[in-house]
């Protein structure tokens, strides 16, 4: 009888079933495995299962037109050959060899599991915003995820070209051999590749052990790459951190580069070189849902033409520049001395700030700094472009700028157009309007509101001639009852350098009434007549021509001015002013009112002076020889013929001589020159003029006689009110003549004696002299000692002043007999108030004039 069997022995059984079932299904898949190595039958499965791997990995189909083998000694191995793929936007991938591989076995063993991607012959054409279409996780889903490959790859006579067809961008790059290696721990890979056909060295280092990690982070890589030209070189440098071994996503990257040639780095973006220099970048990127923020950015560079420009900022979206917050600041010429003239105030730096807005990027904080004054600007924005596209010349354009400034519903200014090169500013098409209320470009008095209107006008830029330039640019003032303007602008030659830029200038200006203008402008006049100016001024920044007339009320001034340039950034100005016909009364009442009043002052908005104000000295950098004429003078009925003068400047010395005005039989001749840079002295004198025509027509009092004046004369340059700084002697002389009165005859010898003197009751006294010595200071006229009237009976002293700056007269006049010159006096008067029409009045006490003068 056999021995039952226990439930130990079942056990066993059980056991030795599972593992005979165990190596059975080994043996199976290794048997299995050897006929899909090595099967003939099977290589379309092999095909198949390396095409559905493959198009795993590219993103799109891929097809492969030659043999799949397999090798399992000494490495599992797989060889593909003719593996092709067409794609969207261009995806396009031709690879000759390719051949995947695990580690050996007895690295397996010891538990080192690693793989390796051996491409040869390739060319892949990846779209450089992907494929939306392709898969997630590919590489034509995003280029980035070609880091979880790198560590892996070997790659002979490849190259990869990462671009864009609508815009043009394309980057080649070639590789003869990147050489993969293990180092420390850490995946070395090297390559000398061709970039854009410009050399390149290509590094990379991976650490795949969380060990060397740091946080959340724990697997780094590093990519440099190194350039060098004929005029320098490039460098620049990645720092990965990531948080998988795949580095696929939540990558963190340090940014960091030089160049020595910014030309050269220009070349291996495939970009024209239009521009050469240093630079430095360093920027911190992060990756994270869709996009790669940007924190840290610090952009300089200097320019081989002596500008330094630097940008400084962030961007939430760097593709969108979504979340932009950018600052750039280009400094152009900060070692220019402060400008002293017109043609030495150069632009010294640009600053600008850009923010992304809800409608596109905004440009704020805009100054712009001279050497002469600094000018901000209101906010601009929206700026757009619509795409950033590369010619096959490597010419870098913008397409589709627009930028806005103002209320959306009725825009301050709106500039469209093109840039075909941004680089060297060629290509330009730009076209815009303005529409600016003046009271936002003016700092004008409160009350003055939108009385002055709006500047209203079109602009275009472009080099459609071969030069930048500006095109046309018209502007006029609209809505306005105080003032017309047209203004027509064309630049030419703005950027090439050492060739003069060329102008023209058509302008025409029209104030019906001067004085509601100057109200509105915070200034007083007294002048409510017409104001118009017409001309044009053409030429170039060498020579420039002005040619227009000026009308002040009935007044016509004519001028034809060049401009020349001179060493040190001075001018010459040469010329001539004429006029028919010049009003003085008229042509007074404009520069002057009657009651001078401190100016409220007008500036434009946004512009600041330099610390320690402006050095601008027109007068010291600006040389004159100018000739002025005027055919005749007419004011208050007098009317002066022939008038000529020769205006000179020098260095800052004015001179205008010789000065000659005839007038109704006199002629005043005078010298007018500066001393020194405050002063402005007039000496002369005038001779042959008859009393009559002097006091006019309309006077009450016939007067005969021949006047002669002596003046050495000083004033203040530059002063609001010239006649207020008037200092200096003044002397009138008058010879024998006749008075169309014997009031004065009366008034010195009194009631009763002048019942017995001829020329009170005939009405008329002979006049002997007449002296006035005047002494001004500060405007105002004083007697110096005394004026002087003599006559055949009574001598008249009197003293007091003459306010050439206030229009006003004080006289006290003390007559006496001339056979009692120390006696008592006759009837003393006074004469006061303006001096067109003072009035004459007994007087009551004051000083008691007596002596014996004469008039020499």
């Amino acid at each position: 009888m056999g021995t039952r069997p226990t439930a130990e022995d079942g056990m066993r059984r059980f056991a030795l079933r599972v593992l005979a079932t165990a190596v059975a299904l080994v043996v199976s898949v290794f048997l299995a495995i050897i006929l899909l190595a090595y099967l003939p039958q099977a290589d379309e499965l092999r095909r198949s299962a390396a095409e559905q791997a493959l198009s795993q990995l590219w993103g799109e189909p891929v097809s492969i037109r030659g043999a799949v083998t397999a090798e399992l000694w000494p490495r599992a191995k797989i060889n593909v050959a003719g593996v092709a793929a067409e794609g969207a936007h261009g995806a396009r991938a031709q690879v000759d060899q390719l051949a995947f591989s695990v580690s050996s076995y007895d690295r397996l063993i010891q538990g080192t599991l690693r793989y390796g991607l051996d491409v040869a012959g390739a060319q892949f054409d990846v779209p450089i915003a992907g494929t939306a279409d392709a898969r997630p996780g590919s590489l034509l889903a995003s280029p980035i995820y070609i880091l979880s490959l790198l560590p892996h790859l070997t790659v002979r006579d490849t190259e990869i070209r990462l671009g864009d067809a609508e815009t043009g961008w394309i980057f080649a790059l070639k590789m003869a051999d990147l050489k993969n290696a293990v180092e420390d721990g850490r995946n070395v890979l090297a390559a000398e590749a061709v970039l854009n056909n410009q050399p390149l060295t290509l590094g990379f280092a991976f650490d795949l052990s969380v060990e060397k990690g740091e946080g959340n982070l724990p697997y780094g890589a590093q990519i440099s790459l190194a350039s060098s030209g004929t005029s320098g070189g490039f460098t620049g440098r990645l720092d990965i951190r990531a948080p998988t071994v795949r580095f696929d996503h939540g990558l963190v990257v340090d940014v960091s580069a030089e160049a020595s040639s910014i030309a050269q780095a220009l070349r291996l973006a495939a970009i024209a070189p239009s521009i050469d220099g240093t630079g430095t970048l360093r920027a911190h990127l992060a990756a994270a849902r869709g996009r790669v923020a940007m924190s840290g950015l610090d952009l300089k560079l200097a320019l081989a033409s002596g500008e330094h420009v630097a940008v400084t900022g962030s961007a939430a979206d760097l593709a969108t520049l979504d979340g932009a917050n950018l600052k750039v600041v280009a400094d152009l010429d900060t070692g220019a001395p402060s400008a002293v003239s017109l043609r030495s105030i150069v632009v010294t730096r640009l600053t600008g700030a850009f923010a992304s807005g809800p409608d596109g990027m905004m440009l704020d904080d805009i100054l712009i700094e001279t050497n002469a004054f600094d000018q901000n600007l209101r906010e601009i924005g929206p700026v757009k472009v619509r795409s950033v596209e590369r010619d096959p010349e490597g010419h870098v354009a913008f397409k589709g700028i627009s930028a806005v400034a103002g209320p959306p519903e009725r825009p301050l200014a709106k500039l469209a157009g093109n840039v075909n090169d941004v680089l060297s500013l060629s290509g330009v098409d730009l076209s815009g309007s303005v529409d600016i209320p003046v009271a936002s470009v003016l700092a004008l008095p409160e009350d003055s509101g939108n009385k002055l209107g709006r500047f209203v006008g079109s602009l275009s830029v472009s080099d459609a001639d071969g030069g930048l330039g500006v095109d046309a640019f018209t502007v006029r003032i609209d809505d306005s009852e105080l003032i017309e303007a047209n203004l027509g602008l064309v630049l030419d030659n703005l950027a090439k350098p050492n060739i003069a830029t060329s102008i023209v200038v058509d302008s025409l200006l029209r104030i019906p009434n001067y004085a509601a203008l100057a109200a509105a402008l915070g200034d007083t006049s007294d002048f409510k007549g017409l104001v118009k100016f017409e001309g044009r001024l053409s030429g170039n920044t060498d020579e420039l021509t002005m040619d227009g007339r000026t009308d002040i009320g009935r007044t016509q001034i004519k001028g034809a001015l060049t401009s020349l340039a001179a060493p040190g950034g001075r001018s010459m100005v040469k010329g001539s002013i004429s006029s028919p016909l010049v009003h003085g009364d008229e042509i007074l009442k404009f520069l002057r009112p009657e009651q001078p009043q401190p100016r409220k002052g007008f500036s434009v908005k946004g512009a600041r002076a330099p610390e320690g104000g402006s050095q601008i000295d027109l007068l010291g950098t600006t040389d004159a020889d100018i000739a002025i004429s005027a055919t005749r003078l007419e004011g208050g009925g007098d009317t002066a013929t022939g008038i000529e003068a020769h205006l000179t400047a020098n260095n800052g010395a004015l001179r205008v001589s010789p000065l000659r005005i005839h007038y109704r039989g006199g002629t005043l001749s005078a010298v007018i020159e500066s001393e020194g840079r405050s002063l402005l002295r007039a000496k002369g004198s005038g001779e042959g003029w008859p009393l009559s025509s002097v006091l006019g027509r309309n006077s009450s009092i016939s007067v005969t006689g021949t006047l002669h004046l002596a003046f050495d004369l000083t004033a203040q340059m530059g002063a609001h009110d010239l006649l207020g700084t008037l200092g200096g002697t003044l002397t009138a002389r008058v010879g024998r003549g006749k008075l169309g009165t014997g009031l004065l005859d009366l008034a010195g010898v009194g009631l009763f004696a002048g019942l017995f003197t001829s020329s009170v009751y005939k009405g008329e006294s002979a006049l002997r002299c007449a002296k006035v010595p005047l002494l001004f200071q500060k405007g105002v006229g004083r007697t110096h000692p005394l004026i002087v009237v003599r006559t055949e009976n009574v001598q008249a002293l009197a003293s007091g002043t003459v306010d050439l700056a206030r229009n006003r007269i004080d006289l006290r006049v003390v007559p006496r007999p001339l056979n009692a010159l120390n006696g008592d006096a006759g009837h003393s008067f006074t004469v006061k108030g303006p001096l067109s029409h003072p009035a004459i009045a007994l007087a009551t006490g004051g000083a008691d004039l007596r002596g014996n003068y004469g008039c020499d």
